[in-house]
């Protein structure tokens, strides 16, 4: 009888761990950013209600020609916090989307989109191709200028990059010493990467391309 309870009770706790990892590894989904694949910064909430870095925005329009409201650094997003002395430092400083992933990214079946492009004479609707659910969104005339900041979009993010850090930092498995924090993980690698390393070792037009990065465990969680 004993017995019999102690392994209903180890079955409950496995059960339960199950569904928290399930639950961490989605939620660490919903803070990556569709286009670079890292931690949302200064996320903007398109019309779908769908998220994207600030600075992968502008680099998605300027790849498809937009300027003034649509991809100029100069055109900042409306957001209530978002006034000259609260604004983060230029966003020249975050590592953009890489070139290949903007192809793919532009080149996976969205149709054309019309807007304020380099010598148009009739400013349109500026368009955006939403990467997570592979719409043409309609920004407006105003470009990424109308969209607001998801403030608590950000606020998730920081203190999900609090709780990581607690307890110490976690580092890059693959570095060379001494190793860098690392900033993705990898369940089909089950290793942790800095950024660098992550690039190294899934080099574009391998398998290992295909790979899906997570953010970096948390220092407290187990190990596989």
């Amino acid at each position: 009888m004993a017995e019999a309870e102690d392994m209903q009770t180890f079955t409950s706790i496995m059960d339960a761990l199950v569904r928290i990892s399930t639950s961490m590894k989605n939620m660490e989904k919903e803070l990556l950013c569709p286009v670079c694949q890292e931690m949302y910064k200064q996320p903007l909430v398109l019309p779908c209600t769908h998220n994207v870095c600030q600075a992968c925005a502008r680099e998605v329009l300027g790849q498809q020609g937009y300027v003034g409201h649509g991809g100029d650094p100069s055109s900042e997003p409306t957001s209530p916090a978002s006034t000259p002395s609260t604004r983060s430092p230029r966003l020249s400083r975050r590592t953009l989307p890489k070139p290949e992933r903007l192809d793919r990214l532009l080149k996976s079946g969205f149709g054309t989109y019309p807007g304020r492009k380099r010598g148009a004479l009739h400013p349109q609707v500026i368009m955006f191709p939403c990467p997570a659910c592979q719409g043409d969104v309609e920004l407006g005339e105003r470009g990424l200028a109308g969209l607001f900041r998801n403030l608590t979009l950000e606020r998730v993010v920081e203190r999900y990059r609090q709780s990581v850090s607690v307890g110490g930092s976690i580092l890059c498995q693959l570095c060379k010493p001494p190793p860098l924090e690392a900033t993705k993980g990898c369940t089909e690698c089950r290793a942790t990467f800095c950024n660098e390393c992550f690039k190294l070792f899934h080099p574009w037009g391998t398998q290992k391309a295909q790979h899906e990065p997570t953010l970096p465990p948390s220092p407290s969680a187990p190990r596989a």
